[in-house]
């Protein structure tokens, strides 16, 4: 909403819920792959052992 130039309580109803479903599915997206990613890429150029 800052971005925008709006106070932050300014978003409500369909604009919210849309916020929050989008902002749920980045949170949800982050939480798992940035660890998965990064274990690749670590395996990959030799940091850390390749799991059996």
């Amino acid at each position: 909403m800052a971005l925008q130039g709006r106070p932050w309580n300014d978003c409500k109803g369909a604009e919210k819920a849309a916020l929050r479903a989008q902002f749920d599915a980045l949170k949800a997206e982050t939480e798992t792959a940035p660890h998965a990613r990064i274990a690749a890429i670590l395996n990959e150029i030799g940091v850390i052992p390749r799991p059996d």
